[in-house]
């Protein structure tokens, strides 16, 4: 079965103040027909959507999401995400999502007033002479001025230098109505996070059930087969199927190039698949789909899925789809701009020792990857020869990421920057029977990895 994922949040009560709420979340199972009818996001793991993060962000900051009564005071202000590649085994939404627990707060409702009015609550509760000392500071943070307001309250207090202080119980001098002008300090002493949404907030990221929804509905999707070969030793043969949806309509395209195998096992597929009589190119229904994934013999993914850009209509999408040129980009990599934490999850993960400093695990970094390099060094041959490639100066809007080392994890992207520089003819023209001799496969990737060399850019698949 090939099984679809997605978040689910919900809120909880916050420890120290029930009356706030807290993101959680979950990674739950859902059906491809409801990915594809309510827009379920359709969680693929780190960068497969890079839009993802950018959209989620955008709607936590909507008007909607905010709690209106706050926001004038900056108590509901914008969160914001570094766009800094993330490691540490969570990809940069998933620690997104944990700032948001840490630091945001959801209400059913909430004034001025009511947040005022539970800061003071709990500074009462906690009372004392360091809570006391620590509000009488911030409110006259001059020593004469502090001096001054003190012996306000009793005269007697005797005061040449803070140290003195020590001498007192402010608890007993002072009490909470001597600020009780001072809401700011107030609320900032009182209540530990200071950002709030209001709770119907969740509905502009999820459905009803609380899954990650961010659209109304997806009409466009891949499907991977594989099928099986009767001859021993051979895995089979692999065709990605472009898929475009109409209700409950969808039509799929081949991508079989000029391999007659291919588009012999196109045709044994569409066969067996079809509700009409399209020998390569066919029409089926959701209810087909659905039973296509759960016997395992289509794995459904979304390369083309891009939050906040212009969808085309259906009638466009099917008669122009064929016409487009496929484009394709690589991501970043990991590099010394890795904290040490991340180089030592890197190095770990692929058996390498994590000792020495920062510059040694760098240079260990370089080394397995022109290691791994060569190990798959054929696999990567096999695939960019089966299609032309050029490198374009921008990535374009539409690009999917080369379905090549997906077991590679942190490093692939390495991996495949290496391939292209070494491979690229001009810069331009992507050639596996080419090599660049300027570097050795090691002195790239320690000239990728200390960034001396880069590669920017997309590529588009011509042949």
């Amino acid at each position: 079965m090939n099984t679809l994922k997605t978040f689910r949040f919900w809120l909880e009560p916050d420890q120290d103040i029930p009356r706030f709420r807290r993101l959680q979340w979950e990674l739950i199972e859902v059906p491809v027909a409801e990915v594809l009818l309510q827009g379920i996001h359709p969680w693929a793991g780190a960068d497969k959507h890079p839009s993802l993060l950018e959209e989620f962000v955008k709607h936590m900051n909507s008007g909607a999401a905010k709690v209106a009564s706050l926001e004038p005071m900056q108590y509901s202000h914008d969160i914001t995400s570094s766009r800094d590649y993330c490691w540490s085994g969570a990809c940069l939404f998933q620690a997104t999502l944990k700032n948001i627990q840490q630091n945001l707060c959801f209400v059913d409702s909430l004034s001025y007033l009511e947040l005022l009015e539970i800061a003071k609550d709990r500074l009462r509760t906690a009372w004392g002479n360091g809570l006391a000392l620590t509000l009488a500071k911030s409110a006259y943070p001059g020593f004469q001025e502090l001096r001054q307001f003190l012996k306000s309250k009793d005269k007697n207090m005797k005061l040449s230098s803070y140290d003195d202080l020590e001498r007192y119980n402010l608890g007993t001098v002072l009490s909470l109505d001597d600020f009780a002008e001072r809401d700011t300090l107030l609320i900032s002493e009182g209540i530990p996070t200071k950002n709030f949404r209001s709770m119907s907030a969740l509905s502009e990221i999820a459905d009803e059930h609380g899954r990650l929804c961010l659209v109304p509905e997806i009409r466009d999707l891949s499907v991977a087969v594989i099928t099986k070969s009767d001859q021993p030793h051979v895995c089979g043969t692999h065709v990605m199927w472009h898929v475009t949806r109409s209700g409950n309509v969808l039509m799929f395209r081949p991508d079989t190039g000029e391999s007659i195998v291919k588009r012999e096992a196109a045709a044994e597929f569409a066969k067996r698949w079809r509700t009409n009589q399209g020998h390569l190119v066919f029409q089926t229904t959701l209810d087909r789909l659905s039973e296509m994934t759960e016997k395992g013999e289509g794995a459904p993914s979304f390369p083309t899925l891009r939050y906040g850009a212009k969808s085309n209509a259906p009638t466009a999408t099917l008669s122009l789809q064929p016409s487009k040129v496929p484009a394709f980009y690589i991501g970043k990599y990991p590099s010394r701009r890795c904290s040490g934490d991340q180089l030592r999850e890197i190095l770990r993960t692929h058996g390498v020792p994590m000792t020495g400093n920062k510059e040694a695990m760098v240079l260990k970094l370089a080394k397995l990857a022109a290691d791994k390099y060569e190990q798959r060094r054929t696999e990567l041959d096999r695939f960019f020869t089966r299609h032309r490639y050029v490198r374009i100066g921008q990535e374009p809007a539409n690009a999917e990421y080369f379905a090549v080392l997906e077991d590679m994890g942190h490093l692939r992207n390495l991996l495949l920057t290496m391939y292209a520089m070494k491979h690229l003819r001009g810069g331009a023209v992507l050639e596996p029977a080419h090599e660049n001799a300027t570097y050795t496969v090691e002195e790239l990737a320690r000239a990728l990895v200390t960034g001396k060399v880069g590669l920017s850019g997309g590529f588009l698949r011509v042949a």
